[in-house]
């Protein structure tokens, strides 16, 4: 026997009280009458002066005794434990993507499932208790051995839908180590998904009534070419799990309907359905979304559409380069740019930009052999033979130093462990440098050391005391042959890549796949909000990683120091192997009972009506001996 509110027990100090009160209280009162009457009671008087010298006060005295200790007994809510007695019901509810599935009448799989488990509940006899084992993402117990019928049936109506890949065998697996620690006597699985073979140890419930369900796991952009015409293609990969079915796919750009498209496709085989569109001035390559979408009625519309976004609107390097001759940086960022990258420059004289020297809402501000009294607040910094010292650079600069002909060599530092120095090195040849003049710099920060000579720094990077993303050369890119080796194009890439890093790299994932946001120095916030419009936030600073819960398109929003903001999108797709779960295995699935378990009665509803008429009982009694009359 278990008592499942051992404090009740506490009531059981009562009874040495009550002898207590027995022996110490004499029951007479003062009254005024005749000598004779006196001396004729006083015998009576004498003996009733201890309770106890009577059997019937001894009877009344126990009586109240025990009806003290039945109470404390009720009280403490005693469950008792024999065999074929009430069950430890164990309920295994699958949540995952798949549960989304409508049935006939409207309902989710799941809602099929929760209603299917309170009817059961409810006809349950009395003392049984109930255990909750979700089987989702991250199988775990709810609740364990609750004896209230209305709190269970509450923690029921919590489970809600976990859009990724069910993983029922972990939920059976911690069913099967509930049997073993006792604290489940009775199994029962409520899934959509099909075993393959007749269930052991558990009762098996196959919730769902519909089957139609078509899905697209893919859509694709590419530029083509149709009789001389540029034209864009598009191309979308659709499943149906519903046998052989002729689809029609909407295909949208930027929310205007572009084509239909019908298909035959055959049961569970993979068909691509393309669309071709003339894009002979171009309007297409600039789009920001597009989606396609199957048409046909079907009962589970989450894996039905797919869509894809374009980064073009946010993925544009702005740079102000603050120089003389910037003619190797324009030529630089012109050969980048053909090669995919987005880059916006602007150029200004060091004379101009004195005058007006502050924030100017840039990613990037290069200063070319030019010293600003102050950094800009809003903007990654390079600095290039900076001649004299800046204020939070990090570094002083002592003095100009020039080497005659043909100059030193400076090389690559040995930093392959340093992270930092592996993303700015990446696919550099790293052949040496040749510099005829350069600066002498102290460094006062812990920068980064890219390029070396004479253990002295020639170009090195990281954070400066504004904590800014900072690169410094120590050299005027005029007075080396930089700018002639094929590591000059590669290095500007990766110093911009460091500065200015992608806030997003990818922009379609399965839900629960983690997405890894990389935050620029100016990034002052970032709010994301999801599918269902619930907005959360983020820290926008460097690196940071988060889950994608939910089927559909977040936004992503980036607010920066200059007081613009970045928008962006991204589309979380259904996971794939939910869109038709296949048939488990059985051995997956096998619960193995133990045969002498114990079951479980709870006798606290049993002999609560007995523990009222006790307590109803004790206070009469009470009452009447406080007030009887000697």
């Amino acid at each position: 026997m278990n008592l499942l509110f051992p404090w009740g027990l506490l009531l059981l100090l009562a009874i040495p009280v009550l002898i207590v009160i027995y022996i110490i209280k004499n029951k007479y009162k003062e009254k005024t009458v005749s000598s004779s009457y006196v001396w004729e009671l006083s015998k009576k008087f004498l003996k009733k002066k201890n309770p106890l010298s009577t059997i019937a006060n001894l009877l009344n005295l126990i009586v109240q005794c025990l009806c003290i200790a039945f109470l404390a007994f009720a009280l403490s809510d005693p469950v008792l434990t024999f065999e074929n007695g009430a069950e430890n019901e164990v309920y295994i509810l699958d949540a995952s993507a798949s549960m989304a599935t409508l049935n006939q009448d409207g309902s989710t799989r799941l809602d099929a499932a929760k209603k299917a488990i309170k009817e059961d509940v409810e006809d349950a006899v009395n003392g049984t208790t109930f255990t909750l084992v979700v089987a989702d993402s991250s199988s775990r117990a709810l609740c364990r051995q609750i004896s209230d019928k209305d709190v269970f049936k509450a923690f029921v109506d919590r489970v809600s839908l976990d859009m990724a890949d069910s993983s029922l065998g972990d939920a059976m697996s911690l069913a099967q180590s509930l049997s073993s620690e006792g604290k489940g006597s009775h199994f029962l699985l409520y899934t959509d998904q099909e075993l393959s073979q007749e269930p052991e140890g558990f009762d098996y419930f196959k919730v769902g009534d519909t089957t139609v369900n078509y899905a697209i796991e893919d859509l694709r952009l590419s530029c083509v070419e149709v009789e001389d015409v540029p034209s864009i293609l598009l191309e979308a990969d659709v499943l149906s799990y519903s046998g052989d079915a002729t689809l029609e796919v909407d295909f949208t750009i930027d929310g205007n309907l572009v084509g239909t498209q019908k298909v035959d496709v055959k049961d569970n085989e993979l068909t691509t359905v393309s669309l071709t569109l003339p894009d002979a001035d171009g309007k297409y390559e600039a789009y920001s979304a597009i989606q396609a979408k199957i048409t046909n009625e079907d009962d589970l519309a989450s894996d039905s559409e797919y869509c894809l976004y374009d980064s073009s609107d946010f993925d544009t390097t702005n740079i102000l380069i603050v120089s003389n001759s910037p003619f190797y940086f324009r030529s630089a960022f012109r050969a980048l740019n053909r090669n995919g990258m987005k880059i916006s420059y602007q150029e200004i004289s060091p004379a101009l930009y004195s005058l007006y020297a502050g924030s100017f809402g840039y990613d990037i501000t290069i200063f070319d052999s030019y010293s600003p009294q102050k950094l800009p607040a809003d903007s990654a910094v390079w600095l290039f033979n900076t001649g004299e010292s800046i204020p939070d650079s990090g570094f002083y600069a002592q003095k100009a130093v020039t080497v005659e002909d043909p100059g030193i060599k400076a090389e690559y530092a040995q930093n392959t462990k340093d992270v930092l120095y592996q993303e700015l090195t990446k696919n550099l040849i790293q052949r040496d440098i040749t510099i005829k003049s350069y600066m002498r710099y102290t460094l006062t920060e812990d920068f980064t050391t890219i390029l070396t000579y004479d253990n002295l720094p020639f170009v090195f990077a990281g954070r400066n005391a504004l904590s800014q993303r900072e690169i410094v050369f120590n050299f005027d890119l005029h007075d080396s042959d930089f700018p002639l080796l094929a590591d000059f194009v590669t290095l500007m890439r990766n110093c911009i890549n460091y500065s200015n890093p992608s806030i997003l790299t990818e922009f379609n994932y399965k839900a629960h796949d983690v997405v890894t946001f990389s935050f620029p120095d100016v990034a002052t916030s970032a709010k994301i909000v999801t599918p269902s419009n619930k907005e959360e936030y983020v820290e926008a600073q460097d690196i940071q990683s988060y889950v994608l819960e939910e089927v559909g398109t977040y936004q992503i929003e980036v607010s920066l120091l200059t007081g613009k903001t970045r928008t962006m999108k991204l589309y979380s797709a259904f996971p794939t192997s939910e869109s038709k779960p296949l048939p488990v295995a059985e051995q997956a699935f096998k619960i193995s009972l133990d045969s002498q378990a114990t079951k479980a009665v709870r006798l606290f509803d049993a002999i609560l009506p007995v523990a009222i008429v006790a307590a109803l009982f004790l206070l009469t009694d009470w009452i009447i001996y406080s007030h009887e009359q000697f």
